[in-house]
């Protein structure tokens, strides 16, 4: 039995590509493991949010959580602020990390881009506080999708450094990833990743009702039909709806 953490942003419009890289390898993962699940509010305020709103973007991340199978009676189930310890060892694991280290990760670039008005230093140290959340609980194997290996991977780093300096204390955890859907893309950029951030048509949220899903999937069955070269992105969403 190996300990497995893993964490989904309370950012609203949780979709398809969350459950397909995290959700569904968690109710798999709990059945023969120490699973701990977290809703990490900490993450989700480096991109622009609105503060009235975390509040029900919490409850509707715990919702979905508890409604795709993950079982409270198999799993821990929590919010990522109201454990202090995470910021905590966050700023420790700051001290060790290598500047050179984080001005690799391409998330960071990409929000960048994507948010030029909300560049801040949360945002660039994104990676620690996730290593922070990783390590903190000695978790050996964290399901993600593929976007989220790189960093996974720092936090191996971080706690390779950390043992160097200190005496062995974390283990270096793994990257485990779905046999399918570690990866999905945009439904109308397949150069880019499905992200909540997009545009509605972008992405099917769980919260989608039938008829809207209906709608985008009609819209964009459309385009790769008649369209050359084909979109791959949407070959992935046939296989998975359709």
């Amino acid at each position: 039995m190996a300990r497995i953490f893993s964490g989904i942003r309370p950012t609203g419009n949780i979709h398809l590509g969350n459950y397909l890289g995290a959700l569904r390898q968690w109710i798999e993962l709990q059945e023969k493991n120490e699973c701990i699940f977290c809703i990490v509010d900490l993450h989700a305020i480096t991109t622009p949010y609105e503060p009235s709103e975390m509040k029900k973007n919490i409850l509707e991340a715990a919702s979905i959580y508890l409604a795709a199978g993950v079982n409270p009676d198999k799993s821990i189930i929590f919010i990522q602020s109201q454990v202090k310890e995470h910021a905590e060892l966050a700023w420790l694991l700051g001290s060790i990390t290598p500047m050179g280290e984080l001005n690799r990760m391409t998330q960071f670039k990409e929000k960048s881009k994507q948010h030029k008005d909300y560049i801040n230093a949360g945002l660039f140290n994104y990676p620690v506080l996730m290593a922070s959340d990783i390590l903190l609980y000695k978790a050996q194997g964290v399901p993600v999708g593929e976007d989220q290996t790189q960093h996974v991977e720092l936090a191996r780093t971080v706690a390779r450094k950390f043992n160097q300096k200190f005496g062995e204390l974390f283990p270096e955890p793994k990257t485990i990833l779905p046999e399918s859907g570690a990866r999905i893309m945009s439904l109308t950029n397949p150069k880019k990743k499905m992200s909540k951030s997009d545009d509605q048509k972008s992405y099917i949220s769980l919260f989608d009702e039938p008829e809207a899903i209906q709608k985008k999937i009609m819209i964009q069955a459309k385009i790769y039909y008649t369209t050359k070269p084909k979109n791959p992105a949407f070959q992935t969403y046939l296989q998975f709806i359709v």
